[in-house]
């Protein structure tokens, strides 16, 4: 077997460097977040919301987020809803939550009407806090409202580790506007570019 630019450096842009949790958390210019801040804000705050549309980046900073609850001892746990079906899981969390932590929720919109209103009220007889990930205001205070940019996923392409020179930051601004802005998508579209580039080695 013929060790490709693709074996020896390694994708960049696989999930193990770019799965939610592994990317520094950025505003729409590419600027760092003041995760500290956030931190003591959603405390602050108790039940937020992480707002933007699809691949803006709620669940890598939810990701962070969690970690930073965890280390000041609040963080009652991660759920991730991919359908109502997950609302049992959801509210067995809360149920199980200790009073004062913050349970953080990846995808509240897709609880739907029932289940949410009833993890709303549970957590409220609880004092549990929520922090959600969304589309759109859910009536809790917004932590942070996520929205992506050219730079922003330039920014981010720069923290991976180096591509050997096989992307270019054309292939980047391309990848961001064949995929919407949506900066999750357009990181699939980077790795999809660098295998074709590396296997042309």
């Amino acid at each position: 077997m013929t060790a490709t630019t693709s074996t020896i450096l390694g994708n960049p842009f696989t999930t193990r460097h770019t799965r939610p949790g592994r990317l520094v958390p950025r505003d729409a210019h590419g600027e760092p977040l003041d995760l500290g801040a956030l931190v003591a804000e959603a405390r602050r705050l108790h039940s937020a919301s992480i707002v933007g549309p699809h691949g803006a980046g709620k669940t890598n900073l939810l990701a962070n987020l969690a970690e930073g609850l965890a280390d000041a001892g609040v963080l009652a746990g991660t759920v991730r809803v991919r359908s109502r079906r997950d609302g049992m899981s959801v509210l067995r969390a809360t149920l199980l939550a200790a009073r004062g932590a913050i349970l953080c929720i990846d995808g509240w919109e897709a609880l739907g009407g029932a289940w949410a209103g009833a993890i709303r009220r549970l957590s409220r007889w609880r004092d549990v806090g929520l922090l959600v990930t969304c589309h759109a205001a859910v009536g809790w205070p917004v932590l942070v409202r996520c929205s992506t940019t050219p730079t922003l996923l330039a920014r981010l392409v720069a923290d991976l580790p180096d591509h050997g020179g096989l992307l270019t930051a054309t292939d980047v601004a391309e990848a961001f506007t064949a995929c919407r802005g949506d900066v999750r998508e357009a990181l699939y579209d980077l790795y999809d570019r660098f295998e074709r580039r590396a296997r042309r080695r």
